[in-house]
C-alpha cells in the first residue's frame, strides 16, 4: 500500500454513462502525483481514491475525493473530481460550489462564474456563492453586474465587510473615488484588520487629495497587511476540515479559539506539534491557551520552547507577559513587554500593558506616554483610550480625559457599561452633572440588560449620590 501511494495514480477503468442518452459522459478519474506529499497525506488520499474506484457509480465518494485533494491544493485534480460528482448528482450545492471555488482559484473567472451561477440556482440564498461570483465577475471587468451583487449582498447582510470592499473596487473601477472611499472605510469599520480595505482606502485618499488621512490608513495596513474578514463559509470550512496538517491544525484551533472552545482549542494546537514539533506558532498560542486555562506550568513549558525556537518573536514575549499578569506577578511582566516593544514597536498590547504596569508603580507621564503608543499603533483600541482617560480624568484634565474615554462606548458589547460608567463618573467629576447623570443611567441599563450584578452595585450606588438633594448643579 505504502510503495503504491508513492506512485501515480492511474486511471484504471474505462468511462461510462449515466443517466438519459445526451448526458455528457462521466469524467475519468485524474492521474495523480503525491510524491510531495508526507506518507499520512498519501495515505489520505489514497484511501478516498482507491474507494471511488471501488464505488464508481456514487457521487459523494467522487466528491469527497474532490475536497480532499483541494484541501491540499491539487485544484486541477480536485475539479474533475467534482464534475464527476456533478454529473452523478447534478442538484447537490456542494459539488457546483466547490467546482466554482476551485475553477476561480485556478484564475478561470469564466467557467467559474458560470458553474456559481448553477449553485445559486440549486440555492440562492448561499451567501458564499454570492460573494465568489460577484468577485468573479469584477475579476472580469463586468461592473454592472458586479455592482448590482454587492449591493444587494449589502442589502440582506449590512454587517459584510467583503461585499462592502467589493463594492468599493467596483465604485474605483469606475473612477467614483468618493464613493469608494465610502464603501472601503465602511468594510475596514466592519472589520478594522482588514488589510486589504486599509490599502485601498489609503490610496484612495491620497488620489483625492487627502495626504493625512492616506498616511493614517497605510501605518493601519503596515501594522496588520494580510487580515481578512472570516469567512463565514461552512461548506468551505468542511473541505478544510479534511486538511491533516500542522499548518491547518493550528488555524482550526484559533477558530476554536475564537468560539470560546479553550479546551478543543488547545488539543488542536498540541494535535499539530505531534505532526510537526518545531511549529513556532502553535507554541506561541499554546501560551495564552493554556495560560487562559489556568495551566500555567503547561503555557511556561511552551514559553520556553517557543523562544528557543524563534528568539525574535514579539508573539511569544507578549503572551508570556500576559501570562505573568494574570497571575499577579507584575514586576516580572514588565520585562516580557518591554522585550516584545523591542522587538516590535507597533505593538499596540504591549504598549498598554505596560502603561498599566507603569501606573501601578506611580510613574503617570511615562504610563500615559505608553498608552498614547498604543492608540497611535491601534487607534481602535478602546482600552488604551479607556486607561488614557482614566489617567487624564485623575490629573483633572477633564476636557481631553472625557474625550478619551468617549471613543471607547462604542460599539456596543459586554464592555460597555464599564466604559460607559466612567464616562458618567468622568462628567461628574468635571462638574457637568446632567451628562452624568445621563451616561450612569445608561450604564445601570446596560449592566441591568447584561446581569453585570457586581458593576450594577457600584453603578446605583454612585446614582443614588447624585441624584440625592443638594447635589451641585
Amino acid at each position: 500500500m505504502r510503495k503504491a501511494l508513492c506512485l501515480i495514480f492511474f486511471l484504471v477503468f474505462a468511462s461510462s454513462s449515466w443517466g438519459a442518452q445526451n448526458t455528457p459522459a462521466v469524467p475519468e478519474l485524474p492521474r495523480l502525483s503525491l510524491d510531495n506529499f508526507s506518507p499520512g497525506i498519501q495515505e489520505q488520499i489514497g484511501e478516498a481514491y482507491s474507494y471511488v474506484r471501488s464505488h464508481p457509480g456514487d457521487a459523494a465518494a467522487s466528491g469527497r475525493l474532490g475536497m480532499v485533494l483541494q484541501t491540499y491544493g491539487l485544484l486541477q485534480e480536485a475539479a474533475v473530481c467534482y464534475r464527476r460528482a456533478g454529473q452523478l448528482e447534478p442538484n447537490v450545492l456542494q459539488w457546483a460550489y466547490y467546482l466554482g471555488v476551485v475553477e476561480a482559484d485556478q484564475g478561470k473567472c469564466d467557467g467559474a462564474a458560470s458553474t456559481l451561477r448553477l449553485a445559486l440556482h440549486i440555492d440562492p440564498d448561499y451567501l458564499p456563492a454570492k460573494l465568489r461570483l460577484a468577485n468573479c465577475l469584477l475579476a472580469s471587468a463586468e461592473w454592472d453586474t458586479s455592482g448590482r451583487l454587492y449591493a444587494d449582498i449589502v442589502e440582506q447582510h449590512p454587517d459584510n465587510a467583503d461585499a462592502y470592499y467589493g463594492l468599493g473596487r467596483v465604485r474605483a473601477a469606475r473612477r467614483d473615488l468618493a464613493g469608494a472611499a465610502v464603501a472601503y472605510r465602511k468594510a475596514t469599520e466592519l472589520f478594522p484588520e482588514f488589510g486589504a480595505a486599509r490599502y485601498a482606502l489609503a490610496l484612495t485618499y491620497r488620489a483625492l487629495g487627502k495626504a493625512d488621512q492616506a498616511g493614517e490608513q497605510l501605518h493601519l495596513y503596515e501594522k496588520n497587511k494580510v487580515g481578512v474578514p472570516p469567512a463565514g463559509d461552512p461548506l468551505l470550512a468542511e473541505v478544510h476540515a479534511l486538511n491533516r496538517s500542522a499548518t491547518y491544525q493550528v488555524q482550526y484551533g484559533a477558530e476554536l479559539e475564537k468560539q470560546g472552545k479553550l479546551e478543543e482549542s488547545a488539543a488542536a494546537h498540541e494535535k499539530a506539534l505531534e505532526i510537526d514539533p518545531q511549529l513556532v506558532q502553535a507554541h506561541i498560542n499554546l501560551i495564552e491557551l493554556y495560560g487562559r486555562l489556568g495551566q500555567f506550568e503547561k503555557a511556561e513549558e511552551h514559553y520556553r520552547t517557543a523562544i528557543r525556537l524563534n528568539p525574535d518573536s514579539a508573539e511569544s514575549f507578549y503572551n508570556y507577559g500576559v501570562l505573568l499578569l494574570s497571575t499577579d506577578k507584575f514586576q516580572l511582566a514588565e520585562d516580557p513587554f518591554r522585550k516584545t516593544i523591542e522587538i516590535n514597536p507597533y505593538y499596540s498590547g504591549a504598549h498598554n500593558n505596560l502603561g498599566y504596569l507603569l501606573e501601578r508603580r506611580s510613574s503617570f507621564s511615562e504610563a500615559e506616554a505608553e498608552y498614547r503608543k498604543a492608540i497611535e499603533n491601534r487607534p481602535a483600541d478602546r482600552q488604551a483610550h479607556f486607561n488614557l482617560g482614566r489617567i487624564l480624568v485623575n490629573q483633572k484634565k477633564y476636557l481631553e480625559g472625557i474625550q478619551e474615554l468617549e471613543k471607547t462606548i462604542e460599539p456596543e458589547d459586554e464592555n460597555s457599561p464599564r466604559y460607559v460608567y466612567a464616562l458618567g463618573a468622568a462628567f461628574a467629576r468635571s462638574g457637568d452633572r446632567q451628562n452624568a447623570l445621563r451616561y450612569i443611567r445608561q450604564a445601570r441599563d446596560g449592566a441591568a440588560a447584561r446581569g453585570q450584578s457586581a458593576l450594577l452595585t457600584s453603578i446605583e450606588r454612585d446614582l443614588r449620590a447624585l441624584e440625592a438633594p443638594g447635589t451641585p448643579q
